[in-house]
């Protein structure tokens, strides 16, 4: 219940036109990931589709529990989200219906999480109660502690009337199947696809959609580490089939774009320009505007990257914990200690100590003739900041991400409003890592120059 509701507060109205902006407009995620605003709404398509059919396996699991024999075989009903069968046609909530069920979910969600809280303390004030009675403890103290449990198993028992438990699971199941249905049609209104005869198709959509198939995208342009709004180009190739060219090679001071192999355009409904990409959603092709297969498969997708990815490392959540310590220590220099530059340097993988080693080399050469340059500090403080500003949403929405699904850290119910999209998991490992030297580097000439402050301070 508590997914089901997450993934209906993430398909809202406002939840949607920030994670337009965001695609559009962040210059973290078109420097790192791609500046092809259909293959990122294809990413973020991906993930809610993947959350959904993920949700509706323990729901598969459940309805195999039910009375009613209708709720036995759901286990392949989502598999293709576009290409429901017909005869649950009719199972999805009106909009207000949903809101409130959605509220009721939330309730159910919080409720039982409490009652997990209050079965715990209960045991624990029965396992008490028992030692009390075997240790002969006055009359008087025992009795005071009895009616303390007695009131904490009414408190229990209350919240369990409210909670899912005394609910049957055919109450259960409908409610999270017509749940499942109605954020299915609320997918196709935001991404502008609608369905016919069992199928899905595209829809030009007055307001700015393109579901138009022409021919893919070349590479894409390259972009520094200072990226600008007129850095992000597109090359479109007028060959009616995809080139494999390989990327150039980037210079120590550029970050390079990706261009993902893609298999069918995407942008429609959510605001784009004409795009021309083939989509990872489907996995397959489309026939006049008709997707033959609408397999939704992350998997697929990452192993579509030309360049290797953090997610593909696994190193996003470890580099996003180096990008939020710098932020940290840049905004902080003054209070910097041996240990923590220490600290740092431990949680630097070995491609980006040898390439801060390569960067300081010629740095130390430089940095007699510079280090009392009060000019030369302000513009690496300069630089520090303009990577930060672009680089460090993405770290911190990566911690956000992978806490909001470790249920072992977080209550039960606590929502999950960021997109893989908006991390560093997409974001190409090579580019990323000079980033974060560059960082590194800059940060390393800011403490040099506290350090001369500090000297000059204390000679005079």
């Amino acid at each position: 219940m508590s997914k089901v509701s997450n993934l209906w507060h993430c398909l809202g109205d406002r939840q949607m036109s920030r994670l337009k902006e965001e695609l559009r407009y962040s210059l973290g995620i078109r420097t790192l990931i791609s500046d092809d605003h259909a293959y990122l709404t294809d990413l973020a398509l991906a993930e809610i589709i993947d959350n959904l059919r993920g949700v509706a396996v323990s729901v598969a699991r459940l309805g195999k529990k039910c009375v009613d024999p209708v709720y036995h075989n759901l286990d392949h009903v989502f598999d293709n989200p576009f290409q429901i069968d017909l005869k649950w046609c009719g199972w999805e909530y009106r909009l207000k219906k949903m809101e409130k069920r959605v509220k009721k979910m939330k309730r159910f969600a919080a409720i039982t999480s409490q009652l997990c809280e209050e079965l715990e303390a209960l045991d624990e004030l029965e396992s008490k109660l028992k030692r009390m009675q075997s240790n002969g403890v006055n009359q008087g103290q025992l009795l005071e502690f009895h009616q303390k449990v007695i009131w904490h198993r009414e408190e229990v028992s209350g919240l369990t009337e409210m909670s899912p438990w005394v609910r049957t699971y055919d109450y259960t199941v409908r409610l999270l199947v017509r749940s499942l249905f109605t954020i299915v049609d609320r997918i196709k209104v935001v991404f502008g696809i609608t369905t016919k005869m069992g199928s899905s198709e595209v829809r030009d959509l007055p307001h700015g959609g393109c579901f138009v198939h022409k021919n893919p995208i070349s590479a894409l342009t390259r972009s520094s580490v200072y990226p600008s709004e007129s850095s992000s180009r597109r090359s479109i190739s007028n060959l009616g089939h995809t080139t494999n060219s390989k990327p150039q090679t980037c210079s120590p001071s550029v970050l390079c774009g990706r261009n993902p192999p893609i298999q069918s355009e995407r942008s429609a409904h959510f605001g784009c320009t004409t795009s021309r990409i083939n989509s990872p959603i489907t996995g397959s092709f489309r026939v006049n505007g008709i997707y033959q297969n609408s397999t939704v498969n992350l998997k697929k997708i990452w192993l579509n990257a030309q360049e290797p990815t953090l997610g593909d490392a696994a190193l996003a959540v470890r580099y996003a914990n180096i990008i939020i310590f710098i932020e940290t220590l840049a905004m902080s220099p003054r209070f910097m200690s041996p240990d923590a530059r220490e600290d740092l340097y431990d949680m630097l993988t070995t491609s980006i100590k040898q390439s801060l080693r390569a960067k300081l080399c010629i740095f130390s050469k430089k940095e007699d003739s510079l280090v009392y340059d009060p000019g030369v500090a302000s513009d690496q403080r300069s630089s520090l900041q303009r990577i930060l500003d672009w680089l460090s949403p993405l770290a911190h929405n990566m911690i956000k991400w992978h806490s909001d699904r470790n249920f072992e850290k977080q209550p039960m119910g606590s929502g999950g409003n960021v997109l893989l999209v908006q991390t560093l998991f997409y974001a190409d490992q090579a580019m990323s890592e000079i980033a974060i030297t560059e960082l590194l580097v800059g940060l390393h000439y800011v403490f040099n120059q506290v350090i001369v402050n500090r000297s000059f301070i204390g000679s005079a």
